[in-house]
Order: C-alpha cells, then sequence, then structure tokens
C-alpha cells in the first residue's frame, strides 16, 4: 500500500515541481470589521503557492504611520522568501491615539476593534491564502509594539507569538485581563527609550514586571541564558520547561526609540524566535512524532509539502534524519509516520 501511496506522492513532487514560479507580490486588501472599513498589505513570497500552508507574520507599525512604512520599520520580505511565510502589514486608522494610531485598550479605548480587526484578518488570511492557522504571529513597533500585547491578552488562542519593539504592556491590559493562557514573547528595548521607560511610569509597566509576568504565566525557567551580541545588545532568553514556552528579552544599552530595523538584525532575531512556535508552543517540544512540522498533531499533506519545499537543502528542519540534506529518506519518515501522532 505504501508503494502505490509512493507513486502518488511523487507525482504530487513532479507536479509541483513543475509549477511555473511565481514573483513575490505585495496584495493591498480590504475588510469591513463591525461596519468599519479596514486595509492591510500582504507579502507573498517568491514561488508563492497556497498549498504550502504557510505561516503568517503581522507587523503594526508605529502610531500615526502606514503600512507602508512597516516594512520598513521591519522588512520581513527577504525572510519570507527563504524561510517560507506571508508577512502582513495592517493600517492603522484615525483613533483616541491619534491619527493613523492603533486603538489600544483600557484608558485608550476608543471605540477601534483593534482586536477583531486582527481577528478579521486571521480568518481572511486562513480562507484567500491558506495560512497555517497554527502558527500566526504578531509583532509591531512603538504604539504597534502596544497593541500586540492586547492580542496576548484576549487573542491567546489564535495568536502563538508576540514580539513587540519598543514598547512596553501598558498597566491596565496587565491588570484588566485574567491572564491563564501562555503565548510567547519575544521583546526589544532601548534602556533610554522615551516612549517605554525601560523602568516603567504611570502608564506601562516596567521591562522586570513584564519579563517576570511572562516567565510565570509560560512556566519558563527562572534563570535566563544571556548572550552578549555586540553593539550594546544583550540577548535575555528564559528557556522552556514542561509548558515549552519560553520568553526571550533583548536590551540595547544606551538605546533610543529604535524600530527593528535599527537593531543589526531585529528582524531575523524576531523571526528565529517567532517561527518556532506554534499554539501549543515550540514545536519539537510539543511533537512528539518525526514530520509533524507545524505540530498540529498529523503528519499529513501540509508536512508533506514542507519536505518538497526544502527538497536539496543542507541546512533544514527537514532533514528528519540528520544526514545533511532533504531527500528521499526525508520523505519516506513522513510518509512512515502518516496519519495522527500518538
Amino acid at each position: 500500500m505504501k508503494y502505490c501511496f509512493l507513486i502518488l506522492i511523487s507525482a504530487l513532487f513532479l507536479a509541483v515541481c513543475s509549477t511555473s514560479a511565481q514573483a513575490q507580490q505585495l496584495v493591498n486588501k480590504n475588510i469591513n470589521v463591525d461596519g468599519v472599513n479596514r486595509s492591510y498589505l500582504v507579502y507573498l513570497p517568491v514561488k508563492y503557492n497556497p498549498a504550502e500552508y504557510m505561516p503568517a507574520m503581522f507587523f503594526f507599525h508605529g502610531g500615526g504611520g502606514t503600512a507602508n512604512g512597516g516594512i520598513f520599520e521591519c522588512d520581513f520580505r527577504g525572510l519570507a522568501d527563504s524561510d517560507r511565510f506571508i508577512a502582513v502589514y495592517p493600517q492603522a486608522i484615525d483613533s483616541t491615539s491619534g491619527p493613523n494610531s492603533w486603538d489600544c485598550l483600557g484608558d485608550y479605548h476608543g471605540g477601534v476593534d483593534e482586536v477583531g480587526f486582527m481577528s478579521a484578518m486571521i480568518d481572511a488570511m486562513a480562507t484567500e491564502y491558506n495560512i497555517d492557522t497554527q502558527r500566526v504571529y504578531a509583532g509591531g513597533y512603538s504604539l504597534g509594539g502596544s497593541i500586540v500585547y492586547d492580542f496576548a491578552a484576549y487573542l491567546p488562542d489564535r495568536v502563538a507569538v508576540i514580539a513587540p519593539v519598543a514598547a512596553n504592556m501598558w498597566e491596565w491590559t496587565l491588570s484588566d485581563v485574567n491572564w491563564s493562557t501562555p503565548i510567547a514573547c519575544v521583546h526589544l528595548l532601548g534602556t533610554n527609550d522615551f516612549y517605554a521607560p525601560y523602568n516603567g511610569n504611570a502608564y506601562s509597566i516596567s521591562t522586570n514586571t513584564q519579563n517576570n509576568h511572562f516567565i510565570s504565566l509560560n512556566g519558563a525557567q527562572t534563570t535566563p541564558i544571556s548572550e552578549n551580541l555586540g553593539g550594546n545588545i544583550t540577548r535575555y532568553t528564559w528557556p522552556e520547561s514542561e509548558g515549552c514556552h519560553s520568553h526571550q528579552h533583548y536590551v540595547r544599552q544606551g538605546g533610543g526609540h529604535d524600530p527593528p530595523s535599527s537593531y543589526s538584525q531585529g528582524p531575523q532575531w524576531i523571526w528565529d524566535y517567532a517561527s518556532q512556535y506554534s499554539l501549543d508552543g515550540i514545536i519539537e517540544c510539543v511533537s512528539n512524532c518525526a514530520g509533524d512540522f507545524n505540530g498540529d498533531g498529523y503528519v499529513d499533506v501540509s508536512d508533506l509539502l514542507a519536505i518538497i519545499d526544502q527538497w536539496g537543502l543542507t541546512d533544514s528542519s527537514a532533514d528528519l534524519n540528520f544526514d545533511g540534506i532533504v531527500d528521499v529518506s526525508d520523505l519516506l519518515i513522513v510518509i512512515g509516520n502518516w496519519g495522527e501522532c500518538e
């Protein structure tokens, strides 16, 4: 039976490989959220194929900015091409926070449903582009970083990782929510940021309080791994424990109100951390069978397509037998583990 299946898979492989390559593209999208027209940009990576079932990385621009500007605050396009994901850049509208500014909940809540906007975009992306809804990530800069904390608070069943940059959590976001669902967080902040003071103020909590919050929520180890990355940047990682969720913080000594592009590898660091995760936690931690790349508990067509996409690569998580290349032997492991993981 498996030999017949292998023939079928081989045919599928040839069909996928023979499909004409599509150039990467930036698409303007519109959506109605409770009677309010909203918009966002979708970056489709080179050779995009809806059968590929890719993760989605959302990035929210700074207050008063634009979706196009968000691309330059944190440009994921090259990474989307090489690492196979879709990048989404939403556009803010006028709110009590200001023109083209995200309406954060709590004291700044002025009736713009940003949580509903995020949820609606996820639904639309799943319908139109077949994104992996277990691997949705949300980053943002400045006020855009502030809003992703609301997604951690109110959409932990839809967003696997948040990546706030140059922002700390508002005090009311921490205090008004009964936090119970783990959600991974990678956080970048300069010690001289005027918008998000490192030690907090009357509106936002301190970085130390925020770190402790996510460490506790995620059941992460309490002793961090510290790495000096140069350029006055230190990375602290609190590794995962039984709950398969870690926490990570980058501190830039003397840094100001800096977007991810100001860091030497800001977008890369965000993606490296986020891409490990599905909603259940670090994929390699929660998955107990080889070939389940997206951690959904099944080895199926989406995992097969991951093998095909990584075919011939010498440095890939799809190298299941660790022989240095993604090839037929890895394809056979997927076929051998086909179905539900035990």
